[in-house]
């Protein structure tokens, strides 16, 4: 070989080799996901994330924040995205416009929601609100559904004898109850836990928090599982693996939240951190006795739908073979 064909092959030796390192050992498939409310359910998802699992498991997660449960799902039918971090009310409202939905894993054992109102206004109740507008997250989302679902329940007319309107979540559901535009509004546990800060400020007028309900969780359409099965497993199984985490190492909790709430003060991240943990379902399962309550309190408002039953909702083989 000649002395000026040796240094040109070399190069290019060396430039394929750089090459092939700059490449990704394993192309990771692309999971959209929609946020309908940022709150502490999502803290084993942050979790998977912030430990790799998603990556270990060939895949990345985006994630979309929307203003609500009801155009979260819109995005969801209309295959923009591929799972809605939501709740799993939308799996009968799915179902009934011939897009069969479930629950790939449960984020929260229990209904993440209370009324709340300004703690100096004369509200004791839900019924004393009769004539005053209440705030929603947005329609036709888990707020809604509830608090049709207690008025009727009353033997009171959502639409007649209130007027109901989306005030969004977060600090836009504050502002609304703070400046007056609602006399009281629905308002997540995370908010809650940190609206409550200020002593007296604000006052629970009606608490959903007890009741047993799949308020949370991932879903998506039944297509998206049975065309990327191994996606959907290993999507789930990432989430479910960071749950035994948490439960775990009681600190790995608070280390993540920081990271979600940069602005909680530490005594707060360790209420919300426990919180999250003793919430969350073991292992992601979903219980008979939440899709029970789903299915009451959605059917109340709407009684074109059809009632789902745990294992229509809910495919524990996705987290478990």
């Amino acid at each position: 070989m000649s002395k000026t064909r040796r240094p040109v092959l070399q190069a290019l030796a060396l430039a394929a080799t750089l090459t092939l390192t700059a490449l990704p050992a394993v192309a990771q498939i692309k999971v959209v996901a929609g946020i309908a409310a940022f709150n502490e359910a999502l803290l084993p998802v942050y979790t998977a994330k912030e430990k790799d699992y998603f990556a270990a498991a060939g895949i990345v997660v985006e994630m979309v924040d929307f203003k609500g449960g009801g155009p979260a799902v819109q995005a969801l039918a209309g295959g923009s995205i591929d799972v809605c971090f939501c709740a799993a009310d939308h799996v009968i409202r799915l179902r009934a416009r011939k897009q069969p939905a479930l629950v790939l894993i449960g984020l929260d054992t229990f209904h993440s929601y209370a009324l709340v109102a300004k703690g100096n206004s004369p509200y004791t109740d839900l019924a004393s609100l009769k004539g005053k507008t209440i705030g929603i997250t947005s329609p036709g989302s888990l707020t809604d559904n509830t608090i049709r679902y207690s008025m009727k329940e009353l033997g009171l007319n959502p639409d007649r004898d209130f007027e109901i309107t989306g005030a969004g979540g977060g600090a836009t559901m504050q502002a609304a109850i703070d400046t007056d535009r609602i006399a009281a509004g629905m308002v997540i546990l995370t908010d809650m836990a940190n609206m409550f800060q200020k002593q007296g400020a604000y006052k629970i007028v009606q608490d959903y928090r007890a009741l047993p309900y799949p308020s949370f969780a991932a879903i998506s359409l039944e297509s998206f599982v049975k065309d990327k099965p191994a996606v959907a497993k290993a999507f789930a199984r990432a989430v479910a693996r960071a749950m035994d985490d948490l439960q775990k190492d009681p600190e790995l909790g608070k280390t993540v939240l920081t990271k979600m709430f940069p602005n909680f003060t530490p005594e707060l991240l360790d209420h919300v951190s426990k919180s999250a943990v003793a919430r969350a379902p073991r292992g992601g399962m979903v219980s008979a006795e939440s899709i029970d309550n789903l299915n009451k309190i959605v059917l109340a408002t709407d009684d074109t739908l059809k009632p789902v039953t745990l294992k229509e909702a809910f495919d524990p083989s996705v987290l478990k073979d």
